[in-house]
């Protein structure tokens, strides 16, 4: 063609390059030399050829614009394409760049024009008969590489010069046809050529252009490097075009079959090769724009977005310059910001920062029904009294049952808002200062409880003798009793003596502190009282010797009486005298055959006996085989009460002025030696309507005064010592309106409404039958009162003027002295 040159790639033959893709002619004498392009069909031949027919350019849909970038003159061209790359028949259209018909050994096949309609058919039906000869394509290092050639003898092989020349010639003829409209079927092999848009004359004294260079027409690296002028982009853009080329230039019409979402076709691909922002290299959620720059681009971000391609999210919440993000209270960081919210409870403020608290209880007042609503910050609370729970389904306040989670260590009683434990008193227990937990009561104040196997213990029973004996002597033996004998007791029967036959019976006794000595036989009945007092707890030996025609009684070998008799006091039997003789009581309906009645009980103590001048022989066995018989060593004067039993007393409280006025006036003189417990109580059926009772304080030397009815203390003296050797006066004064307490460190007088409703209870109970007990409580539930345990300690009582003597009581405890207590042991006294 005039004013076109070729340019041979080095080192190799014209004709072993095949055909070229033709291109303009520098104007100014030389030309760029390009790779040469094989487009090799799909379908491989025998023996590793290939069959190959005229390779053809489709024109495209619309002509096409070419624009410059700013920096590098680009050509930007909107290019579309269709699948075959043709037009549709009778349409026309541009021609395409070239039309080239492979050399073939024979020349081009005559075949008929072609169908575009059905082209692609067409070039599969001619394959078989065209061969394709090789050429050179750009590498990826910048070079050329060169195809395999054609196997020698194929159509295309140097041998067939002719034919190829004659194609050649025939291709020259069709070129200047450019803006011809498609030929007939018959004329198939040729198409409409295209003009190219970059290349024009002098196009060699221009700079590179992107369009041109590599768009046109395949570049090299070095050609590249001439558009960019500049080695960073050229080697980022140029491995990226060479994957355009694998894209869009692979095959014959293979295009738009290999594109990809991203770019249709060609122009498309190497166009955005430049452009470091396309595609976008930025997060598209942080990045405000993109700059493009030399093989680099600069991401901006938007506020809240920091990183390189503005791929991190700035944490606001956790700026120390700005704690919480300003948040008052919860600080929430999104992507590229944050917000600030509220927790349950609160209302944001307008500043959309802080927040203020919700008043539930005012907005809805009803909130908790019948309990009470407590606003609190963010919430509210529905409360209800000590004891009881909120039920939120029926918005009310129930009781708990505290005892049903194991409160107490003992007896659990539970009750309308509350609960009270119990322990066992009457085994020693006491509830400790946790008021859950049982410990036992410890003893205060120590006593001297060292007891003689020598001694005998009179009062071992409370019903019945302590001791029997039995005596078989020669008749001609006389009745006779010596002894030494110690007690604070005022009466009660020392020795008993009888006949088998019961006909004939002697008495010693003690009446008023004085010897009483009664007898009767066959013959006389006599009673006589005599002598010194003497229950002074002092030693004093008695004697009582019968002599032929009297009886004489001495004390400390002093003759106090001397009574006269007719005949023995018990006759001899078959030659023998046969008595019984009882120590400390009266034996069954002996107690009727009495002069002059007594209580037998008598608390003392017996030594160093002597009966019917038998001597000790066979008693102290008797007393040595049983603890409980044996005699303190030394005692005082009082009633003991030992911390395991009480004493039961009926007694009167009407006014006898007035029956339906009552009062209990008591006095009591107490040493204990534990600092709980019992010490006077009413008892109605399974209730205590009253009791004073001691309660150990926080101290181990303090205790604290308790007056209660039934199971609620009414009264409280706290922090008295009573733990000490000396004695302490308490007085009581009870009525149905009042009551008075008085003690060594204060009086105490309550008049409180609720006192009114205690002595209510109290009254009520003191119209019917009430029963009195000192040292304790019988067997009633624990919860009957707030203290259970037995007294223990020493204690006297005197009850609206009368002094209570154990002996008379209903009842008593074996273990309980009525007359005698234990002194404090030395060098261990607490005060």
């Amino acid at each position: 063609m005039p004013g076109r040159t070729s340019r041979r790639l080095p080192s190799e033959p014209r004709e072993e390059m095949g055909p070229w893709l033709p291109r303009a002619e520098s104007p100014r004498g030389r030309s760029r030399s390009k790779a040469p392009l094989r487009r090799r069909s799909r379908e491989g031949g025998q023996g590793g050829q290939s069959q190959h027919q005229p390779l053809i350019t489709a024109p495209a849909a619309r002509e096409r614009t070419t624009a410059s970038s700013p920096r590098h003159s680009r050509a930007k061209v909107a290019d579309t394409q269709t699948d075959a790359g043709l037009a549709e028949p009778g349409q026309r259209k541009p021609l395409v760049d070239v039309l080239t018909f492979l050399p073939g050994a024979e020349g081009p096949p005559q075949a008929p024009p072609m169908d575009f309609s059905n082209y692609r058919a067409t070039v599969r039906a001619s394959k078989a008969s065209w061969k394709c000869p090789p050429y050179h394509f750009p590498s990826r290092a910048g070079g050329w590489e060169r195809a395999v050639p054609p196997a020698p003898g194929s159509r295309c092989s140097a041998g067939a010069g002719g034919r190829c020349g004659a194609l050649l010639a025939c291709l020259v003829l069709v070129l200047p046809v450019s803006e011809a409209n498609f030929l007939s079927k018959q004329h198939a092999s040729q198409v409409l050529v295209r003009k190219r848009r970059a290349n024009s004359m002098f196009e060699e004294t221009k700079k590179g252009n992107l369009e041109r260079e590599c768009i046109e027409e395949l570049c090299n690296k070095e050609e590249a490097r001439e558009i960019f002028e500049n080695d960073p982009e050229t080697d980022y853009f140029y491995p990226k075009y060479l994957g355009c080329l694998g894209s869009f230039r692979a095959g014959l019409f293979t295009a738009a079959r290999q594109s990809t979402d991203a770019y249709p076709d060609l122009r498309s691909c190497v166009t955005a090769i430049p452009d470091q922002c396309s595609p976008l290299p930025c997060n598209e959620d942080g990045y405000k724009s993109c700059k493009d720059g030399r093989a680099t681009f600069t991401c901006i971000c938007k506020p809240g977005w920091q990183g390189d391609k503005c791929e991190y999210d700035i944490n606001e919440c956790k700026d120390p310059a700005n704690v919480n993000g300003g948040c008052s209270q919860i600080c929430d960081n999104t992507p590229g910001s944050y917000r600030c919210s509220c927790k349950s409870g609160f209302l944001m403020l307008l500043n959309k920062k802080d927040c203020k608290d919700v008043d539930e209880c005012s907005v809805m007042p009803d909130i908790c029904g019948t309990a009470v609503c407590k606003n609190i910050p963010g919430d509210f609370e529905c409360e209800c009294a000590e004891g009881y729970k909120y039920n939120p389904v029926l918005k009310s306040c129930e009781d708990v049952d505290e005892c049903s989670e194991n409160m107490c260590a003992q007896l659990c009683v539970n009750y309308p808002g509350g609960y009270s434990c119990y322990c066992d008193g009457k085994k020693g227990f006491k509830l400790a200062q946790d008021h859950k937990s049982c410990e036992a009561v410890p003893v205060c104040l120590p006593l001297n409880l060292d007891k003689n196997y020598e001694l005998l213990h009179l009062a071992e029973q409370f019903v019945g003798v302590v001791l029997y004996l039995k005596f078989r002597l020669p008749e001609i033996t006389r009745f006779s009793a010596e002894f030494d004998f110690r007690t604070y007791d005022s009466a009660g029967v020392i020795l008993y003596a009888e006949s088998l036959d019961r006909s004939a019976w002697f008495l010693i006794a003690l009446r008023d502190g004085k010897i009483e000595i009664q007898f009767k036989n066959e013959f006389t009945t006599k009673i006589t009282t005599g002598g010194k007092v003497i229950n002074d707890g002092q030693w004093n030996m008695v004697s009582v010797e019968e002599l032929e025609h009297s009886i004489s009684v001495k004390i400390a070998k002093e003759a106090v009486m001397n009574i006269n008799k007719p005949e023995s006091l018990f006759m001899p039997t078959n030659g023998f005298l046969e008595t019984k003789v009882y120590f400390a009581g009266l034996p069954r309906k002996a107690e009727n055959t009495l002069i002059r009645p007594i209580n037998p009980r008598l608390d003392g103590c017996i030594r160093g006996w002597n009966l019917m001048d038998q001597g000790a022989s066979g008693i102290k066995e008797i007393i040595q085989e049983k603890q409980n018989k044996h005699c303190l060593v030394t005692v005082e004067k009082g009633s003991y009460y030992p911390g395991s039993g009480v004493a039961q007393f009926s007694i009167d409280y009407s006014n006898i002025s007035n029956a339906e006025d009552w009062q209990v006036n008591a006095s009591l003189n107490i040493r204990p030696s534990a600092g709980t417990g019992v010490m006077f109580a009413l008892v109605s059926g399974n209730t205590v309507p009253f009791a004073l009772s001691l309660v150990d304080s926080a101290s181990e030397k303090l205790q604290d005064i308790l007056v209660s009815v039934e199971n609620m203390v009414m009264f409280r003296i706290e922090a008295v010592s009573l733990c000490s050797s000396q004695q302490f006066h308490l007085e009581l004064r009870v009525n149905r309106n009042n009551l008075e307490l008085f003690t060594p460190l204060e009086k105490g007088v309550t008049s409180s409404e609720n006192l009114k409703k205690q002595l209510a209870i109290l009254d009520k109970a003191m119209k019917g039958t009430v029963t009195t007990y000192l040292g304790g409580l019988p067997d009633i539930p624990f919860s009957a009162t707030p203290v259970n345990a037995f007294y223990n300690g020493c204690m006297e009582v005197n009850i609206n003027g009368v002094q209570l003597d154990l002996d008379e009581a209903v009842s008593k405890h074996n273990d309980i002295r009525a007359h005698s207590c234990p002194s404090v042991l030395k060098n261990t006294e607490k005060s």
